[in-house]
């Protein structure tokens, strides 16, 4: 059985105290731009995610493999805690 390239081949892992959600995006572009969107969210309290991961659908492998971690509440805190 071969499995086809998903129509959104970029993904994000958000992380949060509970579980992972998986948001899927048409390119890397627009997967960014909602690791943007994210962050911002956290900022204002709205989201509980605590860590963001890029993945990317690996058409020979036919699996999501890791592109980027991009992000951790812990380590950004820290690094602006520093920059102040």
């Amino acid at each position: 059985m071969t499995v086809r390239k998903p129509s959104k081949p970029w993904r994000l892992v958000l992380t949060t105290p509970s579980v992972p959600v998986y948001t899927t995006h048409r390119s890397k572009p627009a997967a960014y731009r909602a690791v943007e969107d994210e962050k911002e969210r956290v900022e204002l309290g709205m989201s509980r995610v605590v860590r963001i991961a890029v993945e990317q659908w690996d058409v020979d492998a036919q699996r999501w493999v890791r592109y980027e971690n991009v992000w951790d509440k812990t380590t950004d805190r820290i690094a602006g805690e520093q920059r102040a």
